[in-house]
């Protein structure tokens, strides 16, 4: 149950976009607890995974599963010369408004994005986009961190489609004392009200709950966005979020 709005307690990542805010909290003497922000390093591609973005145009479909995974796939491009326009052929399934909107800043178009990042709507979604028989030999490239799984790999193999993974960078948490103990405030129902600055916190936070959907992490807990970025990606992540109000 949410505490009376001066003895709410707030949390956050700590990130160059929350700066503000965490001095103005901290300013006002509320209490919040930070969350340290998510690392992460690209990814060194073999041979294979090289050919894979050689040939991008062999793939029917490219899945970008996240934020980070996008940015590490553009930078592998230039790095192997692959030309933008070798995309025009290949379909792409975007993880949300933000990922699209990352793409289209390098002049690529997502073809589909699905309402709801939950696996079983992603695939509901892109069966009604395409024709059940449609999916039988496709292939369907998925850009990610290097140790996640996505059920809804599986989910396409069951349909039929040729799954290939592109690990194209490893995320690690920084002090991993402190996030384990700010899971267990967060999961103990010590928070009140989380924070979201940036469309990025969402996909980091699945890190820190890699076998849980977010919107059961937080049943019981207020979410609040700053911006229209975090508000839409909240809807996307079953969410429902309002907008950031400084307390007091």
């Amino acid at each position: 149950m949410a505490k009376a709005t001066d003895e709410k307690t707030y949390a956050l990542f700590s990130t160059p976009a929350n700066k503000k805010i965490i001095a103005e909290l901290t300013k006002r003497t509320v209490k919040f607890f930070a969350f340290p922000p998510l690392e992460t390093e690209k990814n060194i591609l073999d041979k294979t995974k090289i050919e894979y973005l050689q040939a991008v145009k062999a793939f029917d479909w490219i899945v970008f599963t996240d934020l980070f995974a996008t940015d590490f796939f553009l930078q592998n491009l230039s790095e192997n010369e692959v030309d933008l326009f070798e995309m025009d052929a290949v379909k792409v399934c975007a993880f949300g408004e933000a990922v699209s909107d990352r793409l289209r800043f390098s002049q690529l178009h997502a073809d589909f994005i699905p309402v709801l990042i939950e696996t079983e709507n992603i695939i509901s979604d892109l069966t009604n986009y395409l024709n059940e028989q449609e999916f039988t030999e496709l292939k369907f490239l998925v850009v990610k961190e290097i140790s996640r799984k996505f059920a809804v790999e599986e989910k396409l193999k069951a349909k039929g489609a040729k799954v290939f993974e592109l690990p194209v960078y490893d995320a690690k948490i920084t002090n991993k004392n402190e996030a384990a103990k700010l899971k267990t405030l967060l999961k103990g129902g010590a928070i009140d009200e989380f924070v979201f600055s940036d469309a990025a916190d969402f996909f980091a936070l699945q890190f820190y709950f890699p076998a849980e959907c977010l919107s059961d992490v937080f049943t019981d807990i207020k979410i609040s966005a700053t911006g229209e970025n975090a508000f839409q990606t909240a809807k996307e992540f079953g969410l429902r979020p309002l907008y950031f109000l400084l307390p007091g």
